[in-house]
């Protein structure tokens, strides 16, 4: 008789373990595909937004890129007139000349995250 019960128990538990398992794709029920699908959609169409909204017009991502190469040449000019200055011995308009190319290219690479920021894609 002990026989017979652990048989049919033996038996039994895999068709139980089937059976439930008839309504599910990798483990989840179709409840739970539909949501996960939705979720994905809805993350697709979120990145599609944040692309939209977050990217500039090429013309203004043009005139951002030339105002930092603009400011960066000026401010090799500045600091060349810097080492200028102090070769012939003016060191207080050498400094201002170097201060100067400091606040231009401190410009220079403002536009420069700018166009990182809102240009690149």
């Amino acid at each position: 008789m002990l026989k017979k019960i652990s048989l049919l128990v033996f038996l039994s538990v895999p068709l139980i373990i089937l059976a439930d398992g008839h309504g599910k794709k990798e483990g989840k029920s179709p409840q739970e595909m539909k949501r996960m699908e939705m979720m994905k959609k809805k993350e697709a169409h979120m990145k599609k937004e944040m692309e939209k909204w977050g990217r500039w017009k090429p013309e203004d991502c043009k005139k951002v890129s030339d105002s930092s190469g603009a400011f960066l040449y000026y401010s090799g000019l500045a600091l060349d007139a810097s080492e200028k200055l102090e070769k012939e011995g003016k060191q207080e308009a050498s400094d201002e000349k170097a201060f100067e190319a400091l606040a231009l290219a401190e410009l220079a690479a403002n536009f420069a995250k700018n166009y990182e920021a809102y240009c690149k894609k």
